[in-house]
Order: structure tokens, then C-alpha cells, then sequence
């Protein structure tokens, strides 16, 4: 019986200093001028994966692949499902299962951004120059075509864009309820 209460008494304390710890990690994040939320979980999850911790190689797996607190790298995002589909975990096998439509889909995304960024790039002065009075009226109606081409791209973008960040969100609201809530080991 009295062993039980020391038990019981070993967890709180452990409760306590581990909220400690994550507390004291957050404030030389902070000083470091580091003060975004999605680096902060991306470096627990990254400390959490490295100790072996099954859930968080996944969840390192899908902020790569989200680039959630840090660069965009699907290489890097299936290293991590890898480790964890070597434990046994469901989601990283089904990421591992349908790696090639996500790889594709992660290219056409950055495809679509990188002409995005083409698109908002001013014209080289040059080509402005060359320009004569001839060609202005079959520029001008071109300029229309590609405007409303644009505006249909944008709105398509918008939508794209909106669900990356649903996606996103979705992820970080999953991280942050598991290290407020972590499940297993001492913690049951």
C-alpha cells in the first residue's frame, strides 16, 4: 500500500517537472528571437522522434510534409514515416502506401507556386521596351485572355491554398492536444 502511494507520488512529481522542462524549452526559444509556435512543436516533436516515440516520428513525418515549422522536405517526411511503419504504426504505413500520389501532389503544389511566383514577378525592362504601337492592340487582348485566365488560377489557388492550411491546422491542433495529453507509458 505504501508502495502505491510513492508510485502515485513519482508521477505527479514527474508531471511536475516535466511541465517544467517544457516551459524553461520554450524560453530560450523565445530569446533567440525564435518566437513562432510551429518551430517550438516542430522541436519537441524532432527531440520526442529521436528518443524513438512512434507518434512523433509520424507526426515529424507530416510536419515535413506540410512544412510546418520547417522547410518543406518529402524526403525527409518518408525517413520518418519509415521509422514509424517500422514500429508498427497504421498512418505512417498508409503515408508509405501512397507515397508516390503524395509525392506527386507535393510536386504539382510547388510546381503551381513556383509559376504563381512567375506570374507576380514584374516583366524585364527589356521586353517592356521592345514593345511598338503595332503590337499594343494584340498585347492588350492578350493581357484580357491572360487576366481572366488569372483570375480563374487565383481563385483556384485561393482554394488551395486554404485547404494546405486546413491541413495544417488540422496537424498542429493533433501535436498540441498530444504533448498537453501525452498517452501511454507513465502517463495512464
Amino acid at each position: 500500500m505504501g508502495n502505491t502511494g510513492g508510485c502515485s507520488m513519482s508521477v505527479r512529481y514527474l508531471r511536475y517537472w516535466l511541465f517544467i522542462f517544457l516551459l524553461m524549452t520554450g524560453i530560450p526559444v523565445k530569446a533567440a528571437g525564435l518566437d513562432d509556435a510551429d518551430e517550438r512543436l516542430f522541436r519537441v516533436q524532432l527531440a520526442m522522434a529521436e528518443k524513438g516515440d512512434v507518434r512523433a516520428q509520424y507526426f515529424l513525418g507530416e510536419m515535413h510534409e506540410q512544412g510546418l515549422g520547417t522547410q518543406q522536405n518529402i524526403g525527409e517526411a518518408f525517413k520518418w514515416y519509415e521509422k514509424a511503419a517500422e514500429k508498427g504504426d497504421t498512418w505512417a504505413k498508409r503515408k508509405l502506401a501512397h507515397r508516390a500520389e503524395i509525392e506527386a501532389s507535393v510536386k504539382k503544389d510547388q510546381m503551381d507556386q513556383a509559376v504563381e511566383h512567375l506570374k507576380t514577378a514584374p516583366a524585364p525592362e527589356n521586353l517592356k521596351k521592345t514593345q511598338n504601337t503595332a503590337n499594343r492592340g494584340r498585347v492588350t487582348m492578350t493581357a484580357n485572355v491572360m487576366a481572366k485566365t488569372v483570375d480563374a488560377t487565383d481563385e483556384a489557388e485561393k482554394i488551395k491554398a486554404a485547404e494546405r492550411e486546413k491541413r495544417r491546422a488540422a496537424v498542429r491542433a493533433i501535436i498540441q492536444e498530444r504533448i498537453r495529453h501525452p498517452a501511454g507509458g507513465l502517463f495512464e
